[in-house]
Parts: structure tokens; C-alpha cells; sequence
């Protein structure tokens, strides 16, 4: 009977788990020293960008957006040189992926980060050891728009913003919509919405997001553990 699975690389099967590592954050000396190198061609490029975008948040996000573009080997180092110049803080080894824009300059970023593609960050800090999955949005809290009074337009009301933060060693799932603190070691299931604080080390999921399970307690195999496992799917 012929295989039902399409060609391709055979390392990766069909409905089989198999172990990887990131080399993201295991790169080889080689690597650190090619994208150094890489880093410094980039510099008569992203320098004046950066100063430029020091004028304004405007400036900051056309510039952002425009770098979103470049396509991924080219883009990861421009976009990296250009927020370790432009940002209050960018540690190293950080990778803003294709797509994924950062609306303004005061945003701080640890070591070993990864953005994923077409994620959106508005007012929020990265701790080190972040892996942030492709379309995450982080905002600035939960309270954007005004709404009480009805004698007048949403729009005309104003709102509220806060700054947020992602822990050391997060991990936050695609299509997660994060408005509040997540704290260190801490899980976001995939497409969840976070608009309370997230507890360090604890695991969540679902809208709004609730909490499955701590990192540190054993497994059970319960039905809420199975539940994230497929909301991550």
C-alpha cells in the first residue's frame, strides 16, 4: 500500500514526534562570528536609521516596518543590528522575523530572543530566553478605548496604556494576544488572550486565558493538560 505522507525530508514524519533543538540559541562559533561579521557590513546602513528614528515614534515605526520586509537570512541581521542602535536596550542573539514590527523606541529586549513572524509589539519589555511564535500581538494593557459614556463616539473617549513585560524563559504560543505581565518561566498556549498577570513558571491557555498547570508540578494526564496540548496544535 503506498504512503499517504508527501515527500519530504524524512527527519520530521507524519504524525510522529521527533526531537530538534533550536540553533537559534546553540549557534556554533562560526555562526556567531559570520553574523558578526554580517552585523558590521550592515552598520553605514542601520546606523543612520537609528538616529534617525530617534526623532520621533513616527519616524521609529516607518522604519520598522519598512526593515520588516527584507526576507529572512538578510532581514534577521539588519533588523537585529538596527534594534541593538535604536532601542533603550536589544541584548544579543535576538531575532525579529519577517513581518514582525515594534511601534516604539523605549522597548527593552534581553539575550537570545526570538520574534516571531508578523508579531506586533506595542509597549512591551523582553526578558532573555524568550521564544515568541509567529502572530502574537503584545499590547500595552487592556484598556486602549474609553467606552462608559455612550453620548459619545469610542473614538472621542481616549483610554488608558501600561507598559508590560515577558519574563526570562517564556514562551508564548502563536496567535497569543498578551495585555498583561507574564512572568518568568511562565507558557501561553496558542491564540490565547492574557488580560490578567501571568503567575512565574505557570502554564495558561484559552480566552481569556486560564491557568492549566504549573512548569514544576508533575503531569497527570488530565483532560486540561490535553486541552492545551491541542490548543497549542
Amino acid at each position: 500500500m503506498p504512503s499517504t505522507e508527501p515527500n519530504r525530508p524524512r527527519d520530521v514524519r507524519l504524525d510522529e514526534y521527533s526531537p530538534v533543538q533550536y540553533l537559534q540559541f546553540r549557534p556554533s562559533r562560526l555562526v556567531r562570528l559570520a553574523r558578526a561579521a554580517a552585523g558590521v557590513l550592515t552598520w553605514p546602513l542601520v546606523w543612520p536609521l537609528a538616529l534617525v528614528s530617534r526623532l520621533s515614534d513616527v519616524i521609529f515605526r516607518s522604519i520598522s516596518e519598512l526593515l520588516s520586509l527584507i526576507p529572512y537570512a538578510a532581514g534577521v541581521v539588519v533588523r537585529g543590528e538596527f534594534y541593538r542602535f535604536a532601542l533603550t536596550r536589544c541584548g544579543h542573539n535576538v531575532v525579529v522575523e519577517f513581518g514582525a514590527i515594534l511601534l516604539y523606541r523605549d522597548i527593552v529586549i534581553g539575550d537570545h530572543v526570538l520574534i516571531g513572524r508578523y508579531s506586533i509589539v506595542h509597549h512591551c519589555d523582553f526578558g532573555s530566553y524568550v521564544l515568541a511564535a509567529e502572530r502574537c500581538t503584545f499590547l500595552s494593557g487592556s484598556k486602549y478605548h474609553s467606552f462608559d459614556r455612550t453620548d459619545t463616539p469610542m473614538a472621542l473617549q481616549g483610554g488608558l496604556k501600561k507598559r508590560i513585560a515577558i519574563g526570562d524563559d517564556c514562551w508564548i504560543g502563536s496567535h497569543a494576544i498578551v495585555m498583561d505581565i507574564v512572568g518568568r518561566g511562565a507558557i501561553v498556549g496558542a491564540g490565547a488572550v492574557v488580560t490578567r498577570r501571568v503567575p512565574e513558571f505557570t502554564i495558561v491557555a484559552g480566552n481569556p486565558a486560564r491557568p492549566i498547570r504549573r512548569r514544576d508540578e508533575p503531569r497527570h494526564g488530565s483532560n486540561r493538560e490535553s486541552s492545551l496540548e491541542a490548543e497549542r496544535g
